[in-house]
């Protein structure tokens, strides 16, 4: 059953073309119908579902929003789109034209195109209504007709072609054989789209061009972006365009990190020039290589991204800082799609532990309470029998193991919703994923030898599985305490994880914890501390030991990304600001400022960056941006807080700063901490919010407890 009485599927079917289905990897459908307005258009609703991706258009002019609809396990459900088009019908008659493309729902490998998964869901289809008053009353939509149309195939990772001279005529839809109805998944059930839609944020012009040979030309768009390349083309040409992030010495491209396949466009115009971007994929790039015409055509890069609202601001005196802060965002900012995805070329995939292992620095960028409720609800649904969860989900095209079952990527069914409650104060968001969390611990539980879990990737560094049974148990350890939380704050026995935890920390403890923490590597000593297996003075003496093998190995990176969130955390819980600020800035090795130091503009997948070929657009290891806002600027929730009604401002200058500020829409309004060093005097400017109270803690130690309004204090 539909979870919405305004499905279109209720008042009318999945439609086709039927010359599609003839030949499905073809062209693609394009669906039509044309409705005559009697004088002017009011309240005029037009609802969208697609299986695939679909552009909408009223007369010719795209209604619908970039790549809709959103990620969903399309054997189960599908998401159907609102717009009001009132604006958009014009007195007489009106063309309505629905084009398809196979996103995910259809996802087919070929030879000569880059294609991660392998999906067949059924035909590319859609279903519409259309309603509205006019002069002469009440109206809604007829007959439908279906041709195939200008786009002649398109993969979601691997790229579109598109031939001008196929572009079907609006003006003969009537011509158009009629559409016809499409194979669906049974199951099938439509719900309405939720989350804010993607949206252009950002336009940018080339850098520079460079023709590298006759009839080849590279545009260098500056930095490193998701989203649609736009050129204007001159008539009758054949041009094939390639993406890239990183570039040869030579000045071509180098296509590495887009797949293990080629990844390309082509566009054939017909006899006018032509505007042109993709409309059923986009890419993650930084350089675009365009081959096939003399001269370069004017090309811009459309930055794509859901239009979360905005919602913090980082700054500061020292260069690296605000630039890692900057490609930290800008990776934030080129996943957040439908779902927050790994990367915007190679995969475009919903992986689950990067949301809860660095959900501050989502947090602080953006407002994501939709985007991460959302993803929980495809987490609920994707949740097998036994309590296993995926990586990823939609999980479309299931991983071999030891991929498929990493506790850190199910436990976001744990940690997620409890980060979600503390920041919102949205109660709904506990209670609605409980059952999930619960059924996923059960199962790992279950799965363990010997009191550990044995399985999945361990400190996952892009690269290697390490240290697999330690930071698998201790992290479940971990999540067995917000367990246990969780379970009391919606009116559940708690105890029950009480004491399980007591027994798996025993567990990790009997295996791991001597006088030393497994093999003693910086990743263990820190997942160590913050999964709470050790007692106070273990952990104090191990935090020292942790702090001095960074120094010794003289700043050097060596932790995957759950090491890395477990670092950062623990190193600014026990005061170790210096150490922190160290790890921004040292470049001769790989990590943070070796990042920058070769040119990134988004953070990258590997802390070798830019000198290999891994995803230069990643966010998984930005934990450090959490540090900048929570402890350099001093922007923290009080303990126990829930909904940022109680908060805690403390900075702490650290490595010859004179200046940091940062800002944060908390649901009351901005919260703001501003602090300055000039001529060894400390001047701190907060704004609190209104149904706000805040301590205020200063680095000589003194501390003010505050209310709503601003305030100013030296030190």
């Amino acid at each position: 059953m539909d979870d919405d009485v305004n499905a279109p599927d209720r008042r009318t079917g999945w439609m086709t073309s039927a010359a599609w289905q003839q030949d499905p990897d073809g062209p693609l459908p394009v669906l039509g119908t044309v409705i005559e307005v009697t004088g002017e258009a009011r309240d005029a609703t037009f609802r969208v579902a697609g299986l695939g991706v679909f552009v909408a258009a009223v007369n010719g002019e795209v209604v619908s929003d970039p790549l809709e609809p959103g990620y969903t396990d399309y054997a189960l459900r599908a998401e159907f789109c609102t717009y009001d088009v009132s604006a958009r019908l014009v007195p007489g008659p009106n063309v309505i034209t629905i084009e398809l493309g196979p996103g995910c729902y259809r996802s087919r490998k070929t030879e000569n195109r880059w294609t991660k998964i392998e999906t067949a869901y059924g035909d590319l289809a859609a279903c519409a209504t259309l309603s509205w008053t006019d002069d002469s009353g009440p109206h809604e939509l007829g007959r439908w007709h279906a041709t195939t149309g200008a786009v002649r195939t398109a993969n979601w990772v691997g790229g579109e072609d598109y031939d001008a001279r196929h572009e079907p005529d609006p003006r003969a839809i009537a011509s158009w054989p009629d559409a016809v109805p499409a194979k669906r998944p049974a199951e099938l059930r439509l719900s309405a789209k939720t989350i804010p839609p993607i949206r252009e944020v950002e336009r940018l012009t080339a850098r520079s061009v460079t023709t590298v040979r006759p009839g080849v030309h590279v545009v260098d768009f500056g930095v490193n972006f998701a989203g649609w390349v736009e050129l204007d083309l001159p008539p009758n040409a054949e041009v094939r365009l390639r993406p890239a992030e990183l570039l040869e010495p030579s000045g071509d491209i180098n296509p590495v990190t887009q797949g293990w396949g080629p990844v390309f466009h082509t566009v054939t115009t017909a006899d006018a020039p032509l505007t042109w971007h993709p409309q059923f994929c986009y890419n993650g790039l930084r350089y675009l290589e365009i081959s096939g015409v003399p001269a370069a055509p004017e090309a811009r890069g459309l930055v794509l991204a859901a239009a979360a609202e905005p919602a913090g601001t980082f700054a500061s005196s020292d260069a690296n800082l605000t630039e890692l802060h900057r490609i930290i965002r800008r990776a934030i900012t080129s996943n957040m799609y439908s779902m927050f995805t790994d990367c915007p070329q190679r995969e475009k995939l919903g992986y689950l532990e990067q949301l809860h292992l660095v959900y501050p620095i989502l947090r602080w960028n953006y407002d994501v309470r939709e985007l991460l409720v959302n993803t929980l609800r495809i987490v609920r649904e994707a949740q097998e029998p036994s309590g296993h969860l995926a990586l990823y989900v939609p999980e479309w095209d299931p991983f071999p193991d030891p991929w498929r079952g990493d506790v850190n990527f199910g436990l976001v069914s744990v940690f997620l919703p409890w980060q979600l409650y503390r920041t919102y104060g949205d109660l709904d968001v506990l209670t609605a994923n409980y059952g999930t969390a619960v059924r996923y611990v059960e199962h790992l539980l279950a799965s363990r030898s010997d009191g550990l879990v044995t399985y999945g990737l361990g400190d996952w560094n892009g690269r290697d599985f390490r240290y697999v049974p330690f930071v698998a148990t201790a992290t479940l350890a971990r999540a067995l305490g917000v367990l246990a939380l969780v379970a009391e704050t919606v009116g559940q026995d708690r105890g029950r994880w009480d004491d399980v935890r007591a027994e798996v920390v025993g567990d990790v403890r009997r295996r791991f914890v001597t006088t030393e923490v497994g093999s003693e590597s910086v990743a263990e000593l820190a997942v160590a501390v913050h999964s709470g297996v050790l007692t106070g003075a273990e952990e104090a003496a191990a935090v020292d030991r942790l702090e001095r093998q960074i120094v010794a190995d003289g700043y050097y990176l060596d932790v995957g990304e759950i090491a890395m969130a477990s670092l950062v955390e623990v190193l600014a819980a026990y005061d170790r600001h210096e150490t922190l600020y160290r790890l921004t800035q040292v470049d001769e090795r790989p990590g943070y400022g070796y990042m920058l130091r070769h040119g990134a503009t988004s953070l990258t997948e590997t802390w070798d960056g830019p000198t290999f070929g891994y995803s230069q657009n990643h966010f998984m290891n930005g934990a450090i941006d959490d540090w900048f806002f929570s402890h350099v600027a001093g922007l923290r929730q009080a303990a126990g807080d829930v909904g940022f009604h109680r908060v805690l401002i403390r900075p702490r200058p650290c490595g010859g700063l004179t200046s940091a500020a940062a800002s944060y829409h908390t649901g009351h309004g901005e919260l703001r901490s501003s602090w300055r060093i000039e001529d060894g005097e400390f001047t701190l400017d907060v704004v609190v919010p209104a149904d706000t109270t805040a301590v205020v803690e200063l680095p000589d130690g003194k501390s003010y407890d505050v209310g709503a309004g601003q305030h100013r204090f030296a030190g």
